[in-house]
């Protein structure tokens, strides 16, 4: 196995341990909110239950002064402690009440402040780590390239924010937070509302967010490969390198196995076809591609 190949299997493998590491403080955030919500159903049920279930008539009084106050408070230091995002501000504004609502709705926008948390939580980890991404993955094909690769903030912004397959990772990020509710709302109507078991509610509960938080997971994979592709082919315009082989990571499915070791033309890369990412989940990787014996030898007098 040549020195480049070798060099870039190994951060492949770094690349896959910072996802995982990535993929659980998404995951903690969600299962935060998560059990928030159930607390919050639970609650709901022992402050209206009765023998044979909800009694809708109390669901559907009117809230009190005091549990609007309640809430009001608990979204202002929400928007405060947590920092929400400008899009998660935006969101908020779209369920802004007034007095004359009742307790199941009352129900429905702390869940819906909760996951709303939740999603500014993760557009901060994503855009973060992506700017990171783009910053880290420059300067290491400087390194490996030997050789000035030009960028600046405007330019990182403008890779980590660019549509992707029709859509920012932001727009899918708040695609997914729009879907979750809504299954979370057709939850607390067959259990709530329909009377069903509080118990079966909160299986279905956990269900529902781990689908999501498994949507969030691919976003993030997906989306960190997507910037280091970016940024491989401006730094490889940069450098004047024509071609790239293709890099399969070590447990590649039989479309990448397939293109691993191949040689392409830079120019007509194309995600999903000959380039990373092939499909959501892709870790692969790709390494500019020119004379071997003349690149490594300069690799090892650089102690690359």
């Amino acid at each position: 196995m040549d020195y480049w190949r070798l060099r870039e299997l190994e951060h492949i493998e770094k690349q896959i341990k910072n996802d995982a590491v990535l993929a659980q403080r998404i995951r903690q955030k969600y299962m935060q909110a998560m059990d928030e919500i159930q607390n919050q159903i639970e609650a709901f049920y022992g402050r209206y239950a009765e023998a044979e279930g909800i009694s809708m008539q109390e669901a559907r009084k009117r809230v009190s002064k005091l549990d609007m106050d309640k809430y009001s408070e608990k979204a202002k230091r929400y928007v405060k402690e947590r920092n929400f995002t400008k899009r998660a501000n935006e969101e908020m504004l779209l369920y802004n009440v007034t007095m004359k609502i009742n307790r199941l709705q009352l129900l429905r926008l702390n869940i819906e402040l909760e996951l709303l948390a939740a999603g500014s939580d993760e557009e901060r980890i994503l855009l973060e780590q992506l700017n990171k991404q783009a910053r880290n993955e420059f300067e290491r094909q400087a390194g490996i390239l030997g050789e000035s690769i030009n960028y600046n903030e405007r330019h990182i912004n403008s890779i980590v924010n660019a549509s992707f397959l029709s859509a920012t990772w932001s727009d899918r990020l708040w695609a997914n937070q729009t879907a979750l509710r809504a299954e979370l709302d057709k939850l607390l109507h067959r259990g709530i509302v329909q009377g069903k078991n509080p118990r079966e509610l909160a299986r279905q509960l956990r269900k529902t967010f781990n689908t999501s938080i498994s949507n969030s997971e691919r976003l993030l994979r997906t989306e960190m490969a997507r910037v280091q592709q970016d940024v491989f082919q401006d730094s490889m315009k940069q450098a004047n390198i024509e071609q790239y082989e293709y890099i399969a990571e070590p447990s590649a499915c039989s479309i990448c196995a397939a293109l691993d070791g191949k040689i392409f033309d830079l120019k007509d890369a194309e995600v999903g076809v000959n380039a990373f990412p092939m499909h959501p989940n892709c870790r692969c990787s790709q390494a500019g591609y020119v004379d071997r014996e003349e690149w490594d030898a300069d690799l090892r007098r650089r102690r690359l």
